[in-house]
């Protein structure tokens, strides 16, 4: 089944409701009209440390491939959870696409409330007034998908994005889709190890993607390792070829103690000297 056109089908829809309550930036005071977050001027890229491990941990109640990961979720323990590991958590992401991923734009509110850690959103973006939308939730930094896009696109909606205060995480599954996010100037770049079209997980994507890409000057980029990271061996073998940024979802969202499993983590990415 390919996934992504049936999500972007459902996307164009949800896109008309949008158009008109957030079609200009003039309506948004500064970046956030979310009074009640703990941090509405918070950069994304200053908060990630290159001298150790930043794992981006995630919020998402369901997947495509998977189904209902969590129905249970609690989101605001959740994100508070989360923020009482800042040793190597240094953001969160939250998925607010509703039909396949069980997510909404009310989960960016709740975790604003309680934790004072920079939130990505990810969801399919590819309107303005997405941008807008996601400005006055208070998200600190958006998700922009190099295969949903062409290059004048992306570049459009990133310059539109930077412009409304927030950061960009320009994503690619591929050489050619690394190419287009390089090109936006952007210094946030994913490699997503999962097909977006089967969502199946390939780990040796981003080795593939960034071992083409030797010749580019991507010293500069923050890469951002997505999908499939469960493992602190995969972890640490990416790390030492210069990978710091890993964004987790699955494997916390499937824990059964997440508390502990936290807590395990930090312990072992301190045993080898990650964090």
């Amino acid at each position: 089944m390919d996934y992504l056109r049936e999500i972007l089908r459902n996307k164009k829809n949800e896109i008309k409701n949008l158009d008109g309550r957030f079609n200009k930036k003039e309506n948004i005071p500064g970046k956030s009209l979310n009074k009640n977050s703990i941090n509405s001027n918070f950069s994304f890229i200053e908060n990630i440390n290159s001298s150790k491990i930043n794992i981006i941990a995630e919020i998402k109640k369901a997947s495509p491939s998977r189904g209902m990961i969590n129905d249970s979720l609690d989101i605001e323990k959740t994100a508070i959870l989360y923020s009482r590991y800042k040793s190597f958590i240094g953001a969160i992401s939250i998925i607010t696409e509703p039909v396949y991923f069980k997510g909404s734009t009310d989960f960016i509110k709740v975790v604003k409330k309680v934790s004072d850690l920079p939130v990505l959103r990810k969801d399919f973006i590819f309107h303005e007034s997405q941008i807008y939308e996601s400005a006055a939730l208070g998200a600190d930094c958006i998700l922009l998908i190099s295969s949903i896009l062409g290059q004048k696109k992306l570049n459009k909606l990133y310059n539109i994005a930077k412009n409304s205060g927030l950061d960009v995480l320009v994503e690619a599954h591929s050489v050619r889709e690394f190419d287009k996010a390089f090109n936006t100037g952007a210094r946030l770049i994913g490699i997503n190890n999962r097909n977006l079209k089967n969502m199946e997980v390939n780990i040796n994507n981003i080795i593939d993607i960034l071992e083409h890409e030797a010749g580019k000057d991507i010293k500069e980029k923050i890469i951002v390792c997505e999908s499939g990271m469960d493992n602190i061996g995969d972890i640490k073998e990416l790390y030492d070829r210069g990978i710091k940024v890993f964004l987790i979802g699955s494997y916390f969202m499937q824990s059964k103690n997440l508390a502990q499993d936290l807590s395990d983590m930090e312990t072992r990415l301190k045993n080898e000297n990650l964090i």
